[in-house]
């Protein structure tokens, strides 16, 4: 191969790769995320980057539903932002709320764990929910952040969570999702 054919070859590869760069994290979230954002939930920076939970409205079994998504989108200010991933939504219907966990895993171009970002995360459907809390591999529940997005109510708690509870306003258990 020609050395000119190399540098075009490079300098497209090159161009790619900056397309899919973004200068800040807004324009990243607005052009890099692949559904139809409805709204964001959350946006939690962590060391490497940023996760964004959010709804989206997906086509369903019974026609459009809102669905609840995650992306993690890493990066700063100074060297920009891309999506890193997962990019996939997930829909439950529940009597009370429903739970979602998700893991990002960011790794180094040599292939080194850099950062493990855990989340749990749902809708709140029921408004006699008035807390959730959540429980990892020891069993000891902590109170999950609460968001309010126009009439609707989202939880989250970024951690190694596995169980999910919702209790009412005396603190009675009405729904218990996950598995230890």
């Amino acid at each position: 191969m020609g050395i000119l054919k190399r540098a075009a070859m490079l300098a497209v590869c090159v161009l790619l790769l900056a397309a899919c760069q973004y200068d800040t994290l807004d324009e990243a979230i607005e052009k890099s995320i692949p559904f139809n954002m409805k709204n964001i939930i959350h946006t939690e920076k962590t060391k490497e980057g940023s996760v964004v939970l959010y709804t989206t409205i997906q086509k369903g079994e019974s026609g459009e539903v809102e669905a609840l998504a995650a992306a993690y989108l890493e990066g700063n200010g100074k060297e920009g932002w891309k999506n890193a991933g997962h990019n996939h939504w997930t829909y439950y219907k529940n009597k009370y709320m429903m739970q979602y966990s998700e893991a990002f895993y960011i790794y180094s171009p040599e292939g080194k764990l850099k950062e493990k970002v855990p989340v749990i995360f749902g809708k709140i459907n029921s408004p006699k929910i008035a807390k959730v809390e959540a429980a990892g591999k020891d069993g000891a529940f902590k109170k999950a952040n609460i968001v309010k997005k126009g009439k609707d109510r989202y939880y989250y708690i970024f951690g190694d969570y596995k169980i999910a509870r919702g209790l009412d306003g005396g603190g009675k258990e009405l729904s218990r999702q996950g598995k230890r």
